[in-house]
Order: structure tokens, then C-alpha cells, then sequence
């Protein structure tokens, strides 16, 4: 996914408020499960939620990717940052919260492999515990035939990133084609990122499959709704 590019992921999301993101989550779990303490972060990227989070929490975190969990091991030095499959993964600890962020949930293409994901999460769950995930696009709300694009311009990091979004059945298909400039000179990549367009009426029947028990708040976070599960 972002095997080529994990070290321009901060860059390319600059844009991205996570300091409030976190506030609204913080805000979410004092008012659903005041005692929480301990945070698992599926799907953590490069850390940066599990970085806000970490000044009321205690967070560990997961990522598929090893670059991006390198990255997120030197922001959050106290947490323990893992390379496993959201699908398999068994820690030792359990949690008072699992989160799975930013449609992350969305590279599960399989409705199995969405299940047990989902039934890891709850496996993981301390007594009371609560789990929060973010989808990716509804199908409704997915525009196939868009182009997009994301540019960085610092001094010594020039990105242009550029996609334009495709559907196959109900898979969003993005394929990024970047321009990458340092002082070393300019290189290309490209990366293809497939992410399952799940109705949320559907994607409440894998929570109830799985043994959870969701219900949806669509103004929640970057737009895309939050599910919220015991």
C-alpha cells in the first residue's frame, strides 16, 4: 500500500487536523466510557492520532505497513507499535478502546475478512470496553471518473500526487502516480489502492456478525461517519 512511500505520508496529510480529530475522540469516550485508559490504534498509520491521544491515554498500535510503523514507533516512545494483519493479530493486552481510523477498514475487500477483523477488535476488548472505526466511502458517496490531487512544497521536498478515481463492482480503485523531488534529484512511484465500498447497512450486519453490538453517527470525524460498538 504504502511500502513506496511511507516517509512522505506525513507530508502528504498535512492537511489533516488530527490534534482536533483527537479532541472530538477524546470528547467521544469521556462521555461513552469515562474510565477508559488504554487505546489500541488499528491501522495507525504513522501514529499521529496515537501521538494527541497519547496526553489523556495510554496507546499502543498496528499497521500492516512496517514503514509507517517505524515512523509511528518514533512519535509515540511510549507505546508498543506492532507490523500485523488487522485480520490476525492477537496481543497480550487488552483494551478499553479499539480504534480503526481514516477508512482503514476500507482495504478489507472480503465481507470475512471484514468479520474478522472486526471479531480481532473485540477479542481485544477489555471488560466494558468500546470500539470506534471510521469507513471508508459508502458507495453512494464514492465519485468514480475524478481527478485528485495532493501537493507538497517544502524547501527540500517537492510531491505531486495524482489519481483519478476508479470502480470495479464495488471496489474503489486508486491508483497514485507521484512525482517526488528532493535534493537527490526526482523520481516517480506509483502505488494502486484498492478499498471495498460497503453500504452501512451492511457494514452494521459485520459488526452484529462479528458479536458487536454498532450504531452509526454520520457527522462524526473527516466526513465519513464513525461507528460506535459494544
Amino acid at each position: 500500500m504504502f511500502s513506496l512511500t511511507a516517509e512522505l505520508y506525513d507530508a502528504l496529510y498535512s492537511f489533516k487536523d488530527y490534534a482536533a480529530e483527537a479532541a472530538g475522540l477524546r470528547r467521544l469516550l469521556n462521555r461513552e466510557h469515562p474510565g477508559a485508559r488504554t487505546v489500541l490504534d488499528v491501522g495507525c498509520g504513522t501514529g499521529e492520532h496515537a501521538r494527541h491521544l497519547s496526553e489523556s491515554f495510554a496507546v499502543d498500535g498496528l499497521d500492516l505497513e512496517p514503514g509507517l510503523v517505524a515512523v509511528a514507533r518514533t512519535k509515540n516512545p511510549r507505546g508498543e507499535f506492532h507490523v500485523a494483519d488487522m485480520r490476525t493479530f492477537e496481543l497480550e493486552k487488552r483494551y478499553d478502546v479499539v480504534l480503526c481510523l481514516f477508512g482503514s477498514i476500507g482495504y478489507l475487500l472480503a465481507p470475512s475478512d471484514i468479520v474478522a477483523a472486526l471479531s480481532r477488535f473485540r477479542a481485544h476488548l477489555a471488560p466494558g470496553g468500546i470500539v470506534l472505526v471510521e469507513p471508508w466511502l459508502s458507495p453512494e458517496a464514492y465519485r468514480p471518473g475524478t481527478p485528485h490531487m495532493l501537493t507538497v512544497d517544502l524547501p527540500e521536498l517537492k510531491v505531486c500526487r495524482i489519481n483519478v478515481s476508479r470502480q470495479e463492482g464495488d471496489i474503489s480503485v486508486l491508483h497514485f502516480h507521484y512525482l517526488i523531488a528532493t535534493p537527490a534529484g526526482v523520481r516517480r512511484a506509483e502505488e494502486i489502492h484498492r478499498l471495498a465500498l460497503v453500504p452501512t447497512a451492511r457494514m452494521s450486519e459485520h459488526f452484529q456478525t462479528a458479536g458487536l453490538h454498532p450504531r452509526f453517527d454520520p457527522t462524526r470525524l473527516s466526513g465519513r461517519g464513525l461507528f460506535l460498538a459494544r
